[in-house]
């Protein structure tokens, strides 16, 4: 017989999932420091934190990243890749809102970023939590979730499964 919490597991991620899809949470200010650079603040516990989200091209691995479908189809992509203070293992224990606030933040600079440069494909890939510690399905499944309910924003893109991560493609690379 499964314990209680494994009983919960799938009633937690569903609440998780519906309190994602309806998150209406501003983004904080950003700033873009260069073409492919952003900046942030936001307060984590007692300290106020700096947020640095990049946009790294990725020409060299989009056979790798990419399923074979979009094969010779994007030719321009590139991996969205943040940091905390510098740090990209996750530390700090956030609360969700802070998380979520992080998040809509990322999705408001990717809107910006996409509508400057209109990329066939963006890829995006959690990290773990503590250093050596190679599982961040947790965290992949929450990046996924959040940023498919916000993906009617832009329209012009659909998202999808990737090797370690997510990506998110522009429809007219599909067909």
């Amino acid at each position: 017989m499964a314990s209680y919490s494994t009983l919960l597991v799938p009633i937690i991620n569903e609440i998780l999932v519906r309190e994602i899809g309806e998150a209406n949470i501003p983004p904080l200010k950003w700033t873009k420091v260069s073409p492919y650079r952003y900046k942030f603040l936001v307060d984590i516990g007692d300290f106020t934190e700096v947020v640095t989200v990049d946009f790294e091209d990725m020409k060299e691995h989009i056979r790798y990243i990419f399923p074979p479908v979009y094969n010779n189809k994007i030719k321009l992509a590139y991996n969205i890749a943040y940091n905390i203070s510098g740090d990209e293992n996750q530390y700090v224990k956030t609360d969700l809102k802070t998380l979520l606030t992080v998040m809509s933040t990322i999705v408001d600079i990717v809107k910006d970023f996409v509508k400057q440069n209109k990329p066939d494909g963006l890829f995006i890939k959690g990290t773990p939590k503590k250093l050596g510690n190679t599982s961040n399905t947790q965290k992949n499944t929450l990046y996924d979730a959040y940023i498919k309910s916000q993906l009617r924003n832009i329209p012009e893109y659909v998202s999808g499964s990737s090797r370690d991560g997510f990506i998110i493609v522009k429809k007219e690379c599909i067909n």
